[in-house]
């Protein structure tokens, strides 16, 4: 009789086997998580940081663009043809404008954050104002319309030759330039956007324009006039911070609240290039100049703007991040946002050499 040996069957783990494929399986899971944790670390601080970079870029493109174009007034330079002088602007009454092309005001303290926009700041922009500097603007905007007949101050209107570009409309505000002197008046009446008709643009009756008449002998033009103004304010929504535009044509047009540009810009600051010592109508910085320090707006060339723009998501910042803003700025107790400073300086395009 044959001895057959046949072979154990299986009958299970041992628990060392056990144990070790279980080790084995955390520190397989553990390197997944910790890949899987930093790349969505990593994924999240990218998008921050380009959402930052976005917002920081878009708020100085915004400002410096109408930087660049304040104080035009329809002519190639702040130098009267007539006078070889400024040109003076007129502002017809009830409007109350800022005499200045650039103006800026700032608050009565940085931090803690003011309760209260600067006090000779006009349009007031409480209780939306958060804090920092604000920046006002007086900017012609749109192509000029040649006027082809005097100006009747008699009855208040002048004609130009055609409305169906520039489409004047009762409530808007216009600037009547023609290299010698400007005036701004608020437009009450239009006779026709018809292309290719003269209009006449109604502006009050006896209302003085200043300068030399703008006859059509000077080549008057009609173009459209604006007060931007530029401020850090509250999301009523949010509570959260955002670069502000405020204008004085949305206002004219019935949306007098102010446009949000950019969302979690915290803070602005901004410093004028003041020509300290002009000899001509040519300017150039000397130095820069918070508002407070500013003597004359007539000498500002330049601006230079800083806006502290904050990311969206918390935890990507380290805690207390510190930053160059004004001195230094350090983040919020508590609030692992990025941020991030962005600076630009935009010369005034009508002033400098």
């Amino acid at each position: 009789m044959s001895d057959r040996r046949y072979p154990r069957s299986q009958l299970g783990l041992t628990l060392i086997e056990l144990m070790i494929s279980i080790a084995i399986g955390l520190v397989v899971v553990g390197a997944v998580s910790y890949l899987y944790l930093g790349s969505r670390g990593a994924y999240r601080g990218n998008e921050s940081l380009a959402r930052i970079q976005e917002a920081g870029r878009f708020a100085l493109d915004s400002i410096t663009r109408d930087i660049r174009r304040s104080g035009a007034l329809g002519c190639g330079s702040r130098v009267s043809v007539a006078t070889g002088g400024p040109i003076t602007v007129t502002v017809v009454p009830p409007l109350a404008l800022a005499a200045e092309a650039i103006q800026g005001f700032k608050p009565a303290n940085y931090t803690p954050l003011p309760t209260a926009p600067p006090s000779a700041l006009n349009p007031t922009i409480a209780p939306m104002y958060w804090g920092g500097d604000v920046l006002q603007l007086q900017i012609a905007s749109g192509a000029p319309v040649r006027v082809v007949n005097n100006p009747d101050t008699t009855n208040g209107r002048v004609t130009i030759a055609d409305n169906s570009v520039a489409l004047f409309g009762a409530g808007d505000y216009a600037l009547l330039g023609d290299c010698s002197a400007a005036t701004v008046f608020k437009v009450l009446s239009a006779s026709t956007t018809t292309s290719g008709a003269a209009a006449t643009i109604g502006f009050g009756a006896g209302a003085s324009l200043g300068g030399d008449g703008f006859t059509i002998d000077n080549r008057a033009t009609l173009q459209h006039f604006d007060q931007i103004t530029y401020f850090v304010g509250k999301v009523p929504s949010t509570g959260r911070s955002a670069l502000y535009r405020y204008s004085l044509q949305d206002a004219s047009a019935g949306r007098p609240t102010p446009e949000e540009l950019v969302e979690n810009i915290e803070d602005m600051d901004v410093v004028y290039g003041v020509d300290t010592s002009p000899g001509d109508n040519v300017l150039s910085a000397d130095e820069f100049d918070h508002a407070d320090l500013v003597g004359a707006w007539a000498n500002v060339a330049s601006v230079r703007v800083s806006v502290l723009a904050a990311g969206d998501q918390q935890g990507v910042g380290s805690q207390g991040q510190t930053l160059p803003f004004r001195g230094t700025t350090t983040a919020p107790a508590g609030d692992t946002r990025l941020r991030q400073v962005f600076t630009a300086t935009a010369a005034v395009r009508d002033r400098v050499k």
